[in-house]
């Protein structure tokens, strides 16, 4: 059923027949409702759907971040929608096997901030220590832009992020991880975003580590 916000000729929200109206970004859309199908999907449409479901399985548990990270809005595109448009572009591969992520490639926030330079890291026990240069004088990099650092355990398909465990002008921060991790094979990686979260760098990656 749908309800008319503003009388006959205003939006509404709901279904009226074969239409379906709602707001998005503060705009009123109208829709057509999907036509039902029994056709099954073809072997490109049913590999597309995996890839897709794969993806969104891989990036959903830091959704939140990447809200905040990732490009900021633009004008109908949110952050976690391009997030996922680049990660199914560029950051996923197909083989015999399945889809599996490409580690590298993977971005945990994008932006004009100047990003992590010459970053190392160190793994003891149950502590990362990572390690940058200071490149705060160079355009679009701030001595207080906070450092963001996350970690992934592909065998667990856990992720642990540290938000502002320092700031680019330290060049130095240690990182005590959980003890699931311990032992296990863990994707890094690195960026900063500046002191009123509105402009982040592009990532890096920085490896794989065992503790």
């Amino acid at each position: 059923m749908g309800t008319y916000n503003q009388g006959i000729l205003g939006g509404f929200t709901g279904k009226v027949g074969p239409v379906v109206g709602t707001q998005w970004r503060g705009k009123q859309i109208l829709r057509t409702t999907p036509s039902k199908t029994n056709k099954a999907p073809s072997a490109a449409q049913q590999r597309q759907r995996d890839k897709f479901a794969f993806v969104l399985q891989f990036l959903n548990p830091i959704k939140a971040l990447l809200s905040e990270t990732f490009g900021g809005y633009q004008v109908t595109t949110s952050p976690y929608n391009k997030a996922m448009s680049y990660h199914l572009t560029e950051a996923v591969t197909y083989t015999n096997t399945g889809f599996s992520m490409t580690y590298p490639k993977v971005l945990i926030s994008m932006g004009e901030l100047a990003g992590i330079s010459n970053p190392t890291v160190n793994a003891n026990t149950n502590t990362l220590t990572l390690q940058w240069t200071d490149n705060s004088t160079q355009a679009m990099a701030y001595p207080d832009d906070g450092l963001l650092v996350v970690i992934y355990a592909p065998n667990l398909q856990i992720f642990e992020y540290y938000v502002e465990p320092a700031v680019r002008t330290f060049g130095e921060c240690h990182l005590s991880l959980p003890e699931p991790f311990i032992g296990q094979p863990l994707e890094l990686w690195a960026t900063f975003s500046n002191a009123s979260k509105a402009i982040s760098a592009t990532s890096r990656y920085l490896g794989s580590v065992v503790l």
